[in-house]
């Protein structure tokens, strides 16, 4: 997915024609959406509340200046994430996950964020990402195979 900006025709001043700018948000809109959807949606517990982050998200960046695809992904999802930690849409998880390992978790499955994307999201270093994402993955598998813990055989097939 590669939306530049400025390859969209551009009045005498420089700036885009109305109707490129709505075009692209519209590109923009489609092509983000379901990602921030369903970080949006984990985070807050509530498809309703999920919709309403989404939509705040969007309008709050299309705000902004105009910006190539790689800010405006990383500006999208700080947005949304800003939203979901707010009181109004905290979410409470009981899933044994630190909020970091929670959120990095969220970020690189739900919302299909690489690792370094993550990193500058969250204004931590690519390594603590990794940890994050590796420490949060294990603890779900253990409670997830609750059998496993508890010093049971695996079934074996063959």
């Amino acid at each position: 997915m590669r939306l530049q900006f400025g390859k969209q025709e551009q009045t005498q001043a420089g700036r885009p024609r109305t109707g490129a700018r709505r075009d692209l948000r519209q590109e923009r809109f489609k092509a983000y959406f379901p990602r921030l959807f369903a970080f949006a949606s984990y985070a807050t517990a509530d498809d309703e509340a999920a919709r309403e982050v989404c939509v705040t998200a969007f309008s709050n960046v299309f705000a902004l200046p105009d910006m190539r695809e790689p800010e405006f992904e990383v500006a999208l999802f700080r947005a949304a994430r800003d939203l979901c930690n707010s009181g109004e849409h905290r979410a409470r998880h009981d899933d044994g996950l630190t909020p970091r390992e929670r959120e990095v978790i969220s970020l690189v499955f739900d919302a299909q964020l690489e690792l370094p994307k993550v990193s500058e999201l969250l204004g931590i270093k690519a390594d603590s990402v990794s940890l994050a994402l590796t420490r949060g993955l294990r603890k779900l598998r253990v409670s997830l195979a609750p059998e496993s813990a508890a010093g049971t055989a695996m079934p074996t097939f063959g």
